[in-house]
């Protein structure tokens, strides 16, 4: 998660420990431009000194800003500079200070020094005026791979989850203390946060929705997502969520959500502002389905088409052939975002997906683990034709695409020119097919910022076959592989195309969400393979048993 800077709003009547002149030697001040000396003689960029009132000891900050309200009392916005072991306790010394907090401060940390100021703003008596915070908006958060600060490590998704709800828990407890202020009772502030939840954290969750008409402190899920839960525990988490407010759901992984458990869901629960959907893998499968059950597709199908705000879907891993149209055919809304990925998809499924409404809106793409140029070519090529107006990602991993296709691929990809991310994971492409295809895109698709290529086919040994095993997926020639990457970025560089992105994520590409809750993950996968191992095991034992009991009887016959 981004490093969250810590301001502070305080009136301005401090004392500047730095001269102008200094302060610009220093490179701390801003332009006078940006001033307010005419009526606080300060400037932006002046570091002004802070004396606490508890403890005495004195604190330093670079003035950022200068703000007025309506009552003409002026303020500034300050970022705190961090002393390190070789600042002075006496005098204030600018370069043993650090400014930029990215540097020294923890991500963990500062998100918790976000957080628990939350809960004493409710418990204290309001200072000078009523308290008027009505909405913290915690959704801009993002999660990314690489860290800046020291811990090298996040307060992901699923933590910030956690600490919220247990705030508003221990929230609720505290105020039953008799010393409480009475504004406490009064305050209502809602916590809008993209939530989290598995069975590690589900009861806490649970209590803090069960709570949440009698705590100030009220969590908002406007975002969902569900991992390594019970069917019954992901009914009643989502009923006690309050799905109405809910834009986008993702039930993922352990989740043993089927067809039939999502139809009386999406028949049950109401999601008015739901925007996007995710499905676990194989929560979509024909081959599952029974003579009763043909119509079930198009049933979800016409649930889904009263989620008049859905846009984006992602079933990838369903078994789909042959029923896609079933399965959009009812929406009346044109999806923008769609994931099909290894959805064993034929050439009717390609056929209707073509020339449905779909087509002509998508922005977002994922036909991975599909024969595309073997399979549906045509339909293929009419289908980026159709949507080229605004196609923007396009994921096209371990479909076989070879040297052969190459200009066919090429074909298809020129209506796309406001292509942005384009991903070829896992095709035997060479490295000569992969230089071809680079020289087309640095001379067009201008927007074209992000490409995730494989490792050349000749990195691999001749006899590997596609798609490649784990066991030999990170046995490439790196040094041939390098060569060709420089290569390409090469072909970039000398179109004016450097800033392009490119990469090879072998392992995949960096998912914050699995990367935090990876060990309960991992628990449940081995639970749910034990489960399976047992039931083999334990239909075996039937099996023996039930034959030695036929063969004892056959012999007491005789």
């Amino acid at each position: 998660a981004r490093c969250i800077v810590c301001v502070l709003l305080v009136v301005l009547y401090l004392t500047p420990c730095l001269t102008e002149e200094e302060a610009q030697k220093k490179n701390w001040s801003s332009a006078k431009d940006n001033s307010d000396k005419h009526t606080t003689g300060r400037i932006i960029g002046d570091v002004i000194r802070v004396v606490d009132e508890d403890d005495g000891k004195p604190y330093y900050a670079q003035i950022r800003g200068f703000v007025q309200d309506q009552y003409c009392e002026k303020s500034a916005a300050l970022t705190w500079l961090i002393p390190t072991q070789a600042s002075p306790t006496d005098h204030f010394d600018p370069g043993t200070y650090i400014f930029d907090m990215l540097k020294i401060f923890w991500v963990n940390i500062c998100l918790q020094w976000l957080y628990i100021p939350l809960q004493d703003y409710v418990l204290s008596p309001p200072k000078t005026y009523a308290k008027s915070l009505q909405v913290v908006d915690l959704t801009a958060l993002k999660d990314i791979e690489h860290q800046a600060c020291l811990c090298k490590s996040t307060m992901g998704r699923w933590t910030r989850t956690q600490l919220l709800t247990q705030m508003c828990y221990e929230t609720m407890v505290a105020m039953q203390a008799s010393d409480v202020n009475p504004s406490a009772f009064e305050t209502s502030i809602d916590i809008l946060l993209n939530g989290f939840v598995t069975g590690r954290n589900y009861e806490q969750v649970a209590q803090a929705f069960l709570l949440l008409r009698h705590c100030p402190l009220k969590v908002r899920f406007v975002t969902f997502r569900a991992d390594s839960l019970a069917l019954k525990q992901l009914f009643y988490v989502l009923r006690l969520a309050e799905p109405e407010s809910i834009t986008k759901l993702e039930v993922v992984h352990n989740v043993p959500l089927e067809a039939t458990h999502l139809e009386v869901l999406l028949s049950r629960v109401e999601f008015p502002k739901l925007q996007s959907l995710t499905l676990p893998a194989g929560a979509l499968d024909v081959r599952r389905l029974g003579a009763d059950d043909d119509d079930l597709l198009a049933t979800i199908g016409s649930l889904l088409a009263q989620l008049g705000n859905l846009t984006e879907l992602y079933v990838g891993f369903s078994t789909l052939t042959g029923h896609v149209r079933r399965l959009l055919c009812p929406l009346n809304t044109p999806l923008k975002c769609l994931e099909l990925a290894n959805c064993c998809l034929n050439r009717v499924d390609m056929t209707y997906l073509a020339n449905s409404l779909h087509s002509e809106a998508l922005v977002h793409l994922d036909l991975s683990g599909h024969d595309i140029f073997s399979s549906f070519s045509t339909a293929f090529h009419k289908l980026l034709s159709r949507c080229s107006a605004t196609l923007t990602t396009l994921i096209l991993e371990e479909c076989d695409i070879k040297d052969e296709h190459l200009t066919t691929l090429t074909n298809a990809l020129s209506p796309c020119q406001g292509l942005e991310e384009l991903k070829l994971l896992g095709n035997p492409l060479s490295a000569v097919s992969l230089r071809r295809l680079f020289s087309t895109l640095s001379t067009g698709f201008p927007q074209l910022r992000y490409i995730e290529v494989p490792a050349p086919r000749e990195c691999y040994a001749e006899d590997v076959a596609y798609p490649l095993e784990e066991a030999v997926l990170l046995n490439y020639n790196r040094d041939l592989f390098q060569q060709t990457r420089d290569q390409l970025m090469g072909i970039l560089e000398r179109a004016g195309r450097g800033g392009v992105e490119v990469c090879t994520p072998l392992m995949g590409s960096y998912d914050p969400d699995i990367t935090e809750t990876s060990n309960e993950l991992g628990v449940s996968m081995l639970k749910s393979f034990n489960s399976v191992i047992g039931n083999f095991i334990g239909t075996i034992t039937d099996v023996d048993t039930r034959r030695s009991q036929a063969q004892r009887g056959n012999e007491n016959s005789w």
